[in-house]
């Protein structure tokens, strides 16, 4: 049995910590924040790796979770289940936060046979319907983050092989390009850039287009494993591989 579940990160909402748990009646739980007593506790879906975001679904909010083997959305407030869909990947390896927009459309993507696909959420009175825009495995994000700007979602693609950095539309699901110049990445998107750690320790400050990335400068950073996404507080950056944590100033 893999352990699942030591990789999500927990949400806040409200006066609550939401977490992703599994198991009988404890697939997501929600704590208080000030004494940690139990608020909610439901549902019987097994665990994945993702995280746990929260969404507005025509004026409702929704929290979603990436679990074992599908897709739920759940009244943040209560944990009752408002909607769920199917996304089977081998070993339940669901790692990959949901990439949510505006639209209304909601992108998925994993690896080990998982691949990608889109969703569309319409609620009308007390119900969410679910319709299936696209899906297919030209896409498969293993363990990195991926994100939307404008009609194209970027992430890299690929598990045991090459991962290049790609782009797809979101709407129809068709591959705008890939970039094999950095290996598999985690990133952030910052000032209309992106600042990109891939898993050799690279640091790429890049703008993405429909044509392709626009690399404006790479340095050979940190040499061991990078799987960590950056962070950017203000303009210092975080980065860490499983050796080093290192603090840039960007300014």
């Amino acid at each position: 049995m893999r352990p699942n579940g030591y990789s999500c990160s927990p949400l806040a909402y409200k006066n609550t910590v939401i977490v992703m748990v599994g198991g009988p009646g404890s697939a997501l739980m929600a704590f208080n924040q000030k004494d940690g007593a139990v608020v909610w506790s439901k549902h019987d879906f097994k665990n994945s790796t993702s995280s746990p975001i929260l969404i507005n679904v025509d004026g409702q909010e929704q929290l979603v979770a990436f679990m074992f083997g599908e897709i739920v959305g759940v009244e943040p407030a209560s944990g009752a289940l408002l909607w769920s869909h199917p996304h089977p990947t081998d070993f339940g390896l669901n790692t990959s936060t949901p990439v949510w927009g505006q639209d209304n459309l909601l992108f998925v993507s994993s690896a080990y046979g998982g691949g990608s696909r889109v969703i569309k959420l319409t609620r009308s009175g007390d119900k969410t319907t679910v319709e299936q825009v696209w899906a297919h495995s030209l896409m498969r994000a293993h363990f990195g983050n991926c994100i939307r700007v404008g009609d194209l979602v970027f992430g890299s693609s690929g598990d045991f092989g090459p991962a290049p950095f790609t782009a797809i539309n979101v709407k129809t699901g068709k591959i705008a390009w890939r970039d094999r110049s950095l290996g598999r990445a985690s990133f952030l998107y910052a000032d209309g850039r992106f600042i990109i750690l891939d898993e050799d320790g690279r640091l790429a400050l890049a703008t993405p287009t429909p044509e392709g990335l626009k690399t404006h400068g790479k340095i050979e950073l940190m040499s061991g494993l990078a799987w960590t996404i950056p962070t950017l507080v203000g303009t210092k950056l975080y980065v860490r591989d499983r050796k080093t944590i290192l603090a840039l100033e960007l300014g």
